[in-house]
């Protein structure tokens, strides 16, 4: 099967969306700024590359949808700024590989969530990877080559996926974002986590290398993924690109390893090898790719 070239060029947006969203723990462990700080300066470096982008293409800015609306400012901007909160806050509690597998359990609850929403029943492919991917992360428990994580690292990475699969189901309902929109929810989020550090957090002054760290999440993760994460939802394969984002916490954990910040534990191996099975039988992509048989008729005669 041959793929038309705007095919092509969605699929390798995809694969740099994912190999930017998967940097993500390695960039919040180069800067040393406590969780909400490093938030509000990743939420407000996205903002301006999201406005600029747009600016750059002599486009209108439009307003994000519903921007007044109660579901906005839950789903929608507390949902980005909880799921970035929570998870810079579990990364600097426990092990990183180990809490970002917990926190890309989201997708199957995303998925299952989506059913209930829409008032249909959860499928037996759905429910059985949920509990595959489960299973395979229940052995950390007992902790890795560097001890147990603690537990409030691994319910902050659990509040990281609840607040993403909010941010999710909330952008299911509004639609594809133009860059203005994604200029002003960023911006806001961003205003709303700089509230929380005030409040709760000692600024720290940090060096140029903690604020640029920040800053490249904003502008990688968090500014260009989403952009070209857009692109190719328009011009891949749907089916391809959703199995390419069960490989985020799998390139994660194998960078964090390569880098010696999480041990090579087998048990890791195993969870992640879990969470992206279970999320591919959850999704129906392993059934969906089985072929089909086609068993001869026989022919009547007589």
């Amino acid at each position: 099967m041959q793929h038309r070239p705007e095919n092509i060029n969605g699929i390798l947006a995809g694969v740099f969306s994912v190999v930017l969203w998967s940097g993500l723990p390695v960039l919040r462990g180069m800067t040393d700024l406590p969780p909400l700080q490093v938030a509000a300066v990743a939420l407000g470096a996205a903002a301006l590359l999201s406005g600029g982008t747009t600016r750059l293409r002599a486009a209108s800015v439009p307003g994000c949808p519903a921007a007044g609306g109660t579901g906005y400012w839950i789903a929608g901007v507390g949902g980005l700024a909880g799921a970035l909160y929570f998870y810079f806050l579990a990364l600097g509690l426990g092990d990183p590989a180990v809490v970002t597998l917990v926190t890309y359990t989201w997708p199957l609850g995303f998925v299952l969530a989506a059913e209930l929403r829409a008032g249909r029943r959860p499928q037996p492919a759905m429910l059985t990877g949920a509990g595959i991917a489960f299973a395979g992360i229940t052995p950390l428990l007992a902790g890795g080559g560097g001890g147990p994580t603690p537990t409030a690292a691994w319910l902050g990475g659990m509040a990281s996926g609840g607040a993403w699969i909010a941010f999710s189901l909330y952008l299911r309902g509004a639609g594809p974002l133009p860059a203005g929109a994604w200029a002003g929810l960023f911006g806001r989020a961003a205003l709303v986590v700089l509230c929380l550090h005030l409040a709760l957090e000692t600024t720290l002054r940090g060096t140029p290398a903690d604020w640029l760290a920040a800053a490249a999440i904003g502008i990688g993760p968090y500014g260009l993924a989403f952009m070209t994460w857009g692109y190719a939802l328009r011009h891949g394969p749907a089916g391809l690109l959703g199995t390419l984002t069960y490989a985020v916490p799998v390139l994660s954990g194998a960078a964090l390893v390569a880098l010696g910040w999480s041990p090579a534990d087998p048990r890791l191996a195993l969870a992640a090898a879990a969470v992206a099975g279970g999320a591919l039988i959850a999704s129906g992509r392993l059934t969906a790719v089985r072929p089909k048989r086609h068993w001869p008729r026989r022919r009547l005669t007589g």
